[in-house]
């Protein structure tokens, strides 16, 4: 890696760097670049995302190891600088935008950019929208290609974990040739790329997918203890301060002790006495269920939590035998027994396959004019697995898939009288959801530039890109055939059917219904699988236009300051992008295990821009004044969708070298993030408000001052009547409130303000040294965040101008003053049933977030000569001094501080060295990782005033420093043919305290100690 000001040029030398279109007569630039050479970061691992996303700016949000927590995203490199958001993070390639890898959003997966094509990656921090247009807010990472490739290049590789699991491969092969005199190039690259699966239950060590979780578990009850046989009485909650008593601790073993792989029921611990029955029959049934463990949420102090029993595999019904039971402390977790660890089944690495060919061609028929071409196809396939179908089933107890143990056992342990039971069931065996992913790229760039008016430049280009997904998901469930097909008979003839199938009525027959043995691990029948298993499907497109024309230059020949000539650039972009999603009719209707999902389909996405920079040297080779520079750039950007509809962003910024050796700079910038159309205009889903408060009833009203007022105006009644009966309006539901979730079509840009200050130390009597300390800050205000609809609806009665607000217009009532998704009230000492006429409220985002962070990056590079080779030592450092959120739009100044917790440290870097001699060459480098505190920083540190929430939560409060070590020999055979072996994680690091590196934003790898060897070959 370096800085862009690492390299020493003429003052002659004309180039263009990231962050600008002007030529430029040395190598600076007003932002902080760190510039990535495309050798330094190959690993043994073959993903070019995960290996960027090691590097201090850069966050954890989406590599191959966390890819697989959402549906859908199985496989996606997605970068996000300073941590702020991907979607805040522009990902550019050669300068030019790339098509999004999700429909709908702006994210682009790095893996689909070639690894043996690319020359340098370019990082830039601090906002640069007036350059490269909306969504560089955080900064920008741009992949610059290989132009000009001459011959034949041939790299092969393959890795595995020292476990012998893991593995990976990787060739490449690039041919390129230049002609007629060398005005011409053409270059062919293809590449294959492989990750094997890595399953949960392949490493048990760090899963606990066989043996139990290990994590940080509740071991202390902080709630209230109303029973006198649980321990002293206390009727509230432990106060916020704590006891000093660690309410959670560190511990292996744990699973679940509420559902199991074959089903697991928990018995009911009576208190009295079933109607009819005898006290010692009542006392020998509690002596059977009950497990003497008293229910602290009870003040009866016969309340008691009853004894769980599981099916296993061969259908009989056993209790399961807990070493130790958290359920008295407000846990459904224990040590030992039979329940599930939830990790049966899911991934610590997917399977990536990636197939890629790409084209890059020029022609320089004149100095004014070089035709230019780059294309590429990728296909990705990649497999998900994530946790299977899991329901808490009702049985009858005369189920004939029952064995006579145990029914025996059952007839102990329900009351008398009762003829059904519930078992909470993981269904590992109609096997985890998994996701086959086939995602195909292509993208072409055609375009022409060239020099004229002796120094002037100009480039007219065109940039298509189409991403086409499709995914399969298995292991789905179709609700209303498992329904069927549980309720399990025997008919007449004593075959076990359907009992739809053997009822008096004949309208709900069901003939392919084929019944399902739900008791024990293994037991479910193919027939019964196939009857009601489901394989769900998804298509995706996205497709990407960008037309684009900028002329660059200076005006030396009309007048040139002391200086050096003014330059300047103007040009022109215009894009539009539109996307879709859609299921299969069935899913899409909500008939499988999956939520209803309706069709993405919206509107395209146009932006028309015209822009401009303009660099005003001001003095250059005088005494104190080596040089000092100005410069600025604006955009004016125009949006076809979206509340508002035009913005102007800019830069400013200078440089001032007093000597050669030392160069200050900084920048100040406005920069903005388009909403993108997801979130604009995804499309409804069903959503729930439980426990929803109607901030106008008479129990809510008088809580915000301006409630009475706005309520009134809303024409929210002050009595209810229900059947003949009046009351004041309290509008209490009983069950949840039905909402939609969607996209917000009014929302604005958001803005941000970022401010960079560094300096580049170059000394020449350390000729190969360079030093660069830059500080940023960055603010991003109107952000877009979601709110839940209890938040909804009470900002839209609580703001103090009233209800003509954006909350109010996506609240629903019913003229008698009921929520349109409300399907009953409390009234009259009952619930009154009523019809939902409409959702309750559109549960969308709106602008109203903040996010701060700043920071120091440090970046150190010194190349020596050592004997016939040479020595490159690097260091790479970032401290974050502040990284906060404001999320409470009820509170708009409440800071949530994210600093130090897990993903965000306060101190991250990496350090490498690269001993090149001309027969081998030996690469170093060391990754540090600060500590980070587990959960929320608030939680056991006071913070702006505010005592911490709860300081004794945990036995420990960080996850420790961590550090990786990785090494890499090669070895030249030849001229051309070099041979390197490596070890990634040399000591066999892995992610501490319970975290597998599949969590998002976690910085740690979960594969340990790697291997790999390779070779590569030119001709």
């Amino acid at each position: 890696m370096q800085t862009t000001d690492d390299a020493q040029t003429d003052e002659g030398d004309a180039i263009v760097i990231t962050g600008s279109r002007i030529t430029r007569p040395n190598l600076d630039s007003t932002n902080p670049i760190t510039t990535v050479e495309i050798d330094e970061i190959v690993t043994g691992d073959v993903s070019l995302g995960n290996a960027l996303s090691n590097l201090p700016q850069l966050g954890q949000t989406y590599t191959s190891g966390n890819s697989t927590r959402f549906i859908g995203t199985s496989g996606l490199s997605i970068l996000d600088l300073r941590n702020l958001g991907t979607a805040r993070t522009l990902v550019l390639v050669n300068g030019r935008r790339h098509v999004t890898a999700q429909p709908g959003s702006n994210s682009v997966d790095v893996n689909t950019i070639p690894t043996d094509l690319v020359e340098g990656i370019d990082i830039l921090t601090g906002g640069n929208s007036a350059i490269y247009g909306p969504d560089a807010v955080a900064g920008v990472v741009n992949f610059r290609l290989r132009r000009d490739f001459d011959g034949i290049a041939v790299r092969g590789q393959a890795g595995m974990s020292d476990r012998g699991d893991a593995g990976n491969y990787f060739v490449s092969v690039t041919a390129g040739e230049n002609f007629a005199d060398n005005r011409g190039n053409i270059a062919v690259n293809l590449e294959y790329a492989r990750s094997d699966v890595l399953y949960f239950t392949e490493r048990d060590d760090l899963t606990g997918a066989y043996s139990g979780r290990s994590q940080l578990q509740l071991v202390e009850n902080t709630g209230p203890n109303l029973n006198p046989n649980a321990g002293a009485l206390r009727p509230t909650p432990e106060a916020a301060t704590g006891n000093g008593v660690p309410d959670n601790a560190f511990i292996t073993g744990v699973r679940n002790t509420n559902i199991s792989l074959g089903g697991l029921l928990t018995a009911a611990c009576p208190v009295a006495a079933a109607t009819g029955e005898s006290n010692a029959a009542f006392q020998a049934r509690r002596g059977r269920v009950c497990s003497g463990l008293a229910n602290p949420g009870s003040s009866n102090p016969l309340s008691q939590f009853g004894n769980t029993y599981v099916f296993r595999p061969d259908g009989s019904l056993v209790r399961n035998n807990c070493i130790t039971d958290f359920r008295p402390v407000g846990s459904a977790n224990c040590v030992g027994g039979e329940g599930s660890t939830l990790r049966e089944t899911g991934m610590l690495q997917p399977q990536i396959d990636r197939y890629a060919a790409n084209l890059l061609a020029s022609f320089e028929v004149s100095q004014g004019f070089r035709p230019f071409i780059e294309a590429k196809f990728v296909r990705v396939e990649s497999l998900q697995e994530g946790q299977p179908t899991f329901f808490n089933n009702t049985f009858s107890i005369n189920n004939p898939f029952l064995t006579d143990q145990a029914r025996g056992q059952l007839q102990g342990i329900l009351a008398p009288g009762v003829t059904t039971f519930t078992a909470q069931r993981f269904n590992t065996d109609f096997a985890g959801r998994g996701e086959d992913h086939r995602k195909d790229t292509f993208r072409i760039v055609g375009g022409i530039d060239g020099t004229f008016n002796n120094d002037w430049r100009y480039e007219v280009a065109a940039n298509y890109g189409r991403t086409e997904g499709y995914y399969e998901t298995r292991g789905n469930v179709l609700i209303a055939e498992y329904g069927r097909s549980i309720n399990a008979v025997r008919n007449t003839q004593g075959q076990i059917v359907c009992a739809v199938n053997n009822d008096a009525s004949t309208a709900n027959d069901d003939p392919a219904c084929v019944p399902v043995n739900l008791f024990g691990e293994g037991q479910p029948g193919q027939a019964a699988l196939d009857y009601f298993g489901y394989t769900s499907a998804r298509e995706e497109l996205a497709e990407q236009f960008v037309a684009s024309a900028f002329v660059s230059g200076n005006l030396g020949q009309l007048f040139t300051l002391p200086g050096g000539p003014i330059g300047f650039a103007v040009g022109a972009e215009y894009r539009r992008e539109t996307a879709s999603s859609s299921y299969d009719e069935t899913t899409k209707a909500g008939l499988t295990f999956l939520n209803a999902i309706a069709d993405f389909a919206p509107p395209a996405l146009e932006v028309k821009e015209v822009f401009g920079e303009v660099r005003v040297p001001l003095l250059a080779n005088m005494p104190f004044a080596h040089e000092l520079s100005i410069e600025g750039a604006g955009r004016l950007t125009g949006y076809n969708v979206g509340n508002k509809r035009q913005t102007f962003t800019w830069n400013i910024g200078g440089i001032y070298a007093p000597i050669r050796d030392v160069r200050l700079r900084a920048s100040y910038a406005k920069s903005v993030r388009a909403p993108t159309q997801s979130n604009l205009f995804s499309a409804e889903t069903q959503t729930f408000a439980n426990g929803l408060a109607d901030p106008c009833g008479l129990q809510n009203i008088n809580n915000n001052p301006n409630r009475v007022r706005n309520c009134a105006a809303a024409g929210v009644p002050t009595t209810q009547t229900f059947n003949g009966v009046t009351e004041p309006f309290s509008n209490r539901a009983a069950s949840g409130v039905s909402g939609f979730n969607r996209g917000n079509p009014l929302l604005d840009p958001e803005e941000s303000l970022s401010l960079t200050i560094g300096a580049v130390f170059q000394p020449t009597f350390l000729p190969g040294f360079t030093l660069s300390i830059d500080y940023y800050n960055i603010e991003i205000e109107q952000a877009i965040q979601g709110l839940t609809g209890q938040t909804i609806i009470n900002q839209c009665y609580d703001n103090e101008s009233g209800i003509d607000n954006p909350f109010c217009a996506v609240v629903f009532r019913n003229p008698n003053g009921t929520f349109a998704g409300q399907q009953d009230v409390l009234h009259d000492g009952g619930t009154v049933t009523i019809p939902r006429t409409g959702p309750a409220f559109f549960n969308q985002p709106f602008n109203f977030a903040k996010f701060q962070t700043n920071g120091i990056d440090v970046d150190m590079n010194y190349r020596m000569e050592v004997g016939a080779g040479s020595l490159s030592l690097r260091s790479v450092v970032s401290h974050v001094f502040r990284r906060n959120n404001f999320t409470d739009v009820s509170a708009p100044d409440f800071r949530d501080r994210t600093l130090s917790e897990l993903g965000e440290p306060r101190w991250e870097g990496q350090v490498s060295a690269n001993l090149e001699m001309p027969s081998f060459d030996l690469f170093y480098q060391m990754r540090y990782i600060d500590k980070q505190v587990i959960g929320a920083y608030e939680t056991f540190f006071a913070f702006d005033g505010r005592a911490p929430l709860n300081p004794d939560s945990n036995s420990l409060v960080y996850y420790p420093e961590t550090f990786y070590h990785n090494v890499r020999l090669g070895l030249k055979a030849a001229e051309n043919f070099r041979f390197y072996l490596g070890v990634d994680n040399i000591f066999d690091t892995l992610p501490p305290l319970g975290l597998l590196g599949t969590e998002g934003n976690v910085p740690y790898g979960n594969l340990g100690r790697s291997l790999y060897a390779g070779a590569s070959i030119k001709f």
